[in-house]
């Protein structure tokens, strides 16, 4: 095949070689592509690892529901192998330059949280803390208003856990004043 622009029909534009709707693919072998695809090979290998000690239960099919990760599997395998043409010949597109400050700002917020939550400040004011960080991450700077969103989603999402699902999440003060208020 050419790299030339190929036939089309009348009204649209001519496409290249590799060209998609998102763009051109670069024609260089793609380490980021490869190592994506091996990551996915990785998460199969643990799928399978996992569902072969599922108890098997036959049913008039001679299957049960243990063959469900193994079909989850067996897709992934394929997104894999898929991953890897595409790696090799060169069909992903350039990519734009790593953000190295955002993802500074993720991991970052990903370990207040956790800080947090390890220390007994609770649910809400971590995941707040994490959504300003994650917020800042994709380029918003406001921080007061970023903790105040991020307050009130982790709230509502603390009150649709504890009283509408049933489930606990971490406690600190704050939950803790907010179920002596609404017991």
């Amino acid at each position: 095949m050419s790299d030339g622009p190929q036939n089309t029909s009348a009204g649209e534009e001519p496409r290249l070689h590799y060209e998609d709707e998102a763009g051109q693919g670069t024609g260089r072998r793609d380490l980021a592509g490869l190592a994506i695809a091996v990551a996915l090979f990785v998460l199969a290998a643990i799928i399978v690892n996992d569902a072969s000690g599922y108890v098997i239960r036959r049913s008039y099919a001679q299957f049960g529901p243990e063959i469900v990760p193994y079909l989850v599997a067996a897709g992934i395998t394929v997104l894999g192998i898929l991953t890897v043409v595409m790696a090799l010949q060169g069909r992903f597109e350039a990519r734009e330059r790593l953000n190295i400050g955002g993802i500074l700002w993720l991991i970052g917020g990903i370990l207040a949280e956790i800080a947090m939550l390890y220390g007994g400040t609770g649910f809400i004011p971590g995941s707040a803390v994490l959504f300003a960080c994650a917020a800042r991450a994709f380029g918003q700077t406001t921080l007061p208003l970023n903790l105040l969103v991020g307050a009130v989603l982790s709230t509502l999402l603390f009150l649709l856990f504890r009283y509408g699902l049933g489930l606990s999440l971490p406690a600190g003060p704050l939950e803790r004043t907010i179920d002596l208020l609404l017991r």
